[in-house]
């Protein structure tokens, strides 16, 4: 990638510096700056939510907690039943991010009942959210959720980070802010945040017609 070409040139550069007191100029490789997230449309996102509580309650709640959490796929995975709090208007939980990152994230209504629902049916014991045949439900076992959900509503090869996208640009859409949206993704710097504040042409063409109808 040109990161990675960009990270070796640096180096030879330093190398030469440093050693034999030369200084070289190597052109770096371009780096694209990434484009508007991936996010599902309002319209799909319905689909797809009627088409998860059609498959139960467990493959519902994985389904909603990713969408109205922001959860990457493997902190999906480790989320244990302690990981849970929900009250009669309230929920979060608890996600083990990339490293030793810990961040609580607010649920919403429609994931807390879907959960809700998920742990009258599992039980209260203690242990993986979400059990598979061999023990607690892997990455790929998520992603193979997902990919049949997608399916099943009409949207081919959805991935779990594809929902990701579509909660950091619903959380945009509704006035949040970048420095919001970084916690609640578990973003370790604001540039990455950032992407999720490009709209892309579709959603610039609206807005232009929303400000200036007459």
């Amino acid at each position: 990638s040109p990161a990675t070409v960009n990270q070796a040139l640096a180096a030879v550069t330093l190398l030469y510096e440093h050693g034999v007191g030369l200084r070289i100029h190597v052109k770096r490789a371009r780096v694209e700056k990434p484009g508007e997230p991936d996010a599902l449309t309002v319209k799909e996102q319905s689909k797809l939510e009627r088409c998860a509580d059609r498959r139960g309650q467990r493959d519902a709640a994985l389904i909603f907690v990713l969408l109205y959490s922001g959860a990457r796929a493997e902190e999906c995975a480790r989320l244990d039943y302690a990981d849970i709090t929900i009250t009669a208007r309230t929920g979060q939980i608890r996600l083990h991010g990339k490293g030793d990152e810990v961040r609580t994230v607010p649920l919403p209504a429609p994931a807390r009942e879907r959960l809700s629902d998920w742990l009258v049916a599992r039980g209260t014991e203690p242990g993986p959210l979400w059990p598979g045949q061999r023990g607690r439900l892997t990455t790929s076992g998520i992603a193979q959720v997902v990919i049949a959900t997608g399916e099943e509503s009409g949207i081919t090869g959805l991935r779990p980070h594809r929902l990701r996208h579509t909660y950091a640009t619903r959380l945009r859409q509704g006035g949040a802010d970048p420095a919001q949206v970084q916690a609640l993704l578990g973003h370790s710097s604001l540039d990455t945040t950032a992407r999720y504040f490009r709209a892309g042409k579709a959603e610039r063409a609206e807005v232009i017609e929303r400000i200036f109808e007459h």
